[in-house]
């Protein structure tokens, strides 16, 4: 028994042994795997090592800003070890574009640890291509808006022309202004713009060219076509006609040429009853006109007793007080030709 005892007590300290070397074994393995992993991480936290080659096009100041592009790769955590820049006309940039396939210009390639991390590999894919072995050494920078060289039809693209068809003398007139301003907010380049007068010899020539029935217009130049997403917006509008699309005010007042006259200038009359100390406040209607749309030009009041007022009640058949009275121009404004029939009539 003695015996079975120590032969056991033996074996179970050759297994205690025999753990603990695997053990050692195990705690060795996996501190060389956290090292690995540990120097793997410090590797991936260093800056990645780029180079950069820029492709720039002489003479052409409203071009794509590529040095804002550039500041904004170095914000990445990168290190730039090498930045060059070649012009167009250059052998060496001539071979690039050929190689990388490059449209635009100006262009940057971007060599190096482009997808070093997966970071910076999802910042590359927002903004560029990669290209090269296996897709993965080189990265064009191909997020270019206009002006560019476009390097197929060998001409700078994207500078947009505006021509304005106004009508100085009125003053009224809603101006197309705004519009040129929302162009230049959404980045469209207008590197020209002219106005000419409806009535002068080349505001006629140009009502005639382009069918211009509404005055103020504007004429934009084809070349807002590199503008993808305006440019669709432009064409639900209207269509190109010799490399310009004409638009015109929507909203009056504005002058109708084939009526010959300003529409919208809307006259407005307020019939109140002075011995109604309590009734309603029909001078409020003005303010819901405006929100409508509706540019009045001008107003009177007149009471009930008054000779005026008496005369409007005659010629109208008018049976209550207060109320209001809108000239025939208020049927330049959709929304009150909508709005209107739930809450007055029509009188000749």
């Amino acid at each position: 028994m003695k015996k079975r005892i120590e032969a056991l007590l033996y074996s179970m300290l050759i297994l205690v042994a025999a753990i603990s070397i695997l053990n050692v074994f195990l705690i060795q393995d996996r501190a060389a795997e956290i090292n690995k992993a540990s120097e793997e991480a410090k590797e991936l936290l260093k800056p990645a090592k780029l180079e950069v080659t820029k492709i720039l096009v002489s003479k052409c100041e409203d071009c794509f800003d590529i040095e804002a592009a550039l500041e904004s790769i170095k914000k990445q955590n990168v290190d730039l070890t090498k930045e060059r820049t070649l012009l167009l006309d250059e052998s060496e940039a001539k071979e690039l574009i050929g190689k990388f396939n490059i449209q635009k210009i100006p262009a940057m390639i971007i060599s190096g640890e482009v997808n070093k991390t997966s970071q910076l590999k999802s910042f590359f894919d927002g903004v560029g291509e990669f290209s090269g072995q296996d897709n993965q050494n080189n990265v064009v920078y191909t997020s270019i808006s206009p002006p560019y060289y476009d390097v197929p039809s060998s001409k700078v693209v994207g500078k947009v022309s505006i021509i304005n068809v106004v009508d100085s003398s009125c003053k009224e007139c809603v101006p197309l202004a705004q519009v040129i301003t929302s162009l230049k907010q959404a980045g469209v380049a207008i590197t020209k713009e002219d106005s000419y007068e409806y009535n002068s010899k080349k505001g006629a020539d140009l009502i005639e060219k382009f069918n211009i029935t509404r005055i103020p217009a504007m004429l934009v130049s084809s070349e807002i076509n590199y503008y993808s997403a305006i440019s669709e917006q432009i064409k639900q509008l209207t269509e190109e006609n010799s490399g310009f699309y004409a638009l015109h005010a929507t909203l009056p007042p504005y002058r109708d040429l084939e009526q010959g006259k300003v529409v919208g200038m809307v006259k407005l009359i307020f019939l109140m009853d002075g011995s109604c100390t309590g009734c309603y406040n029909v001078e409020v209607n003005e303010r819901i006109l405006a929100n409508l749309g509706v540019f009045v030009k001008e107003s009177a009041s007149y009471d009930v007793s008054s000779n005026d007022g008496k005369a409007l009640i005659s010629k109208y058949s008018i049976g209550k007080a207060p109320i209001i009275l809108v000239s025939p121009e208020a049927s330049a404004y959709p929304a009150f030709v909508q709005a209107w029939p739930s809450v007055g009539s029509l009188q000749e």
